[in-house]
């Protein structure tokens, strides 16, 4: 397959290149730099300049690809930019040729988990993060969207874990530098993970079977970001060190991302299944010291 990948380069769009090349697809990654050119070409794909708020002018490129990948992010332009690039995807399949756009999302937009409930893909989505509240709208977008012959899913990453970057990774620089790694809370929320090399492969494999409809990207794991955070810690040789920061004070920095940060999901990933998708990568807690190498390396 032609497969069309935006933020390419970035630290989901870059594993989900790496899987497409190694399964023999040929890839088109957005580039926004003559630096970041090389690097997809290093990788095997063929770069293509653009960059979110103007993907309307990558169009008719985009139509001459099978599979559309939306993977880019930019929290400086915001849901404008995002909204844009939705419809630019969407454009170019009713133009012909894409038969799957694939859009990413995130587990936060299912909001916290209430006692005793987990979140599988039918979830209802009643109350997104604030930091995430746009997305749920560019989902129901892709989802609803009637293009004959065109598969429409949405894929929903959880926290994902692997190489330099992520929510994960500043564990290690914190523990190392600081002495403790530094979470949000009290700790007792739990966090859905997944390792970027997993996640890619989810992607590959929806893009390949035209799969319709949401997909979790998430390993299933309940665990605890106290538990998370000391061993990343432990792993950076900090002895499991943590620091807690009160949601109230992380607030004046981080604004709404502290509440995400806070939330406690409980998040699984039924639908994997229907596309043969099995995370291999063990749970973060098993594996942080693995991540703490790939992260060093």
């Amino acid at each position: 397959m032609r497969v069309f990948v935006t933020g390419a380069t970035g630290y989901i769009g870059s594993a989900i290149v790496a899987a497409l090349v190694r399964a023999g697809h040929r890839v088109t990654g957005v580039s926004r730099s003559a630096e970041r050119d090389d690097v997809l070409r290093k990788a095997g794909a063929e770069p293509l300049r653009g960059a979110l708020g103007k993907m309307k002018a990558l169009e008719a490129t985009m139509a001459e690809h099978d599979a559309l990948v939306h993977a880019a992010v930019d929290y400086l332009l915001g849901p404008p930019a995002d909204r844009e690039a939705v419809d630019a995807l969407l454009g170019a399949a009713r133009r012909g040729g894409p038969r799957v756009v694939i859009y990413t999302s995130g587990v936060w937009v299912l909001g916290p988990t209430p006692r005793h409930v987990t979140f599988d893909e039918g979830a209802l989505i009643n109350q997104p993060a604030a930091a995430v509240a746009w997305r749920p709208a560019h989902e129901r977008a892709v989802l609803d969207a009637e293009i004959p012959g065109v598969a429409t899913a949405v894929i929903r990453p959880g926290i994902v874990f692997g190489g330099k970057a992520g929510l994960v990774s500043p564990w290690f620089s914190q523990a190392m530098e600081k002495g403790a790694a530094q979470i949000v809370g009290d700790g007792e929320q739990r966090w859905p993970f997944v390792h970027r090399d997993d996640l890619a492969e989810l992607y590959r494999l929806v893009a390949e079977r035209q799969a319709k409809g949401v997909f979790h990207g998430v390993d299933g794991q309940a665990v605890k970001v106290g538990d998370a955070a000391k061993a990343a810690s432990a792993a950076a040789g900090r002895g499991g060190a943590v620091k807690s920061t009160p949601v109230a004070e992380a607030r004046l920095k981080l604004g709404p991302m502290a509440d995400a940060l806070a939330m406690d999901q409980l998040v699984v990933s039924k639908r994997g299944v229907v596309v043969g998708w099995q995370p291999k990568h063990p749970p973060f807690v098993q594996d942080a010291g693995a991540a703490f190498r790939e992260w060093s390396a």
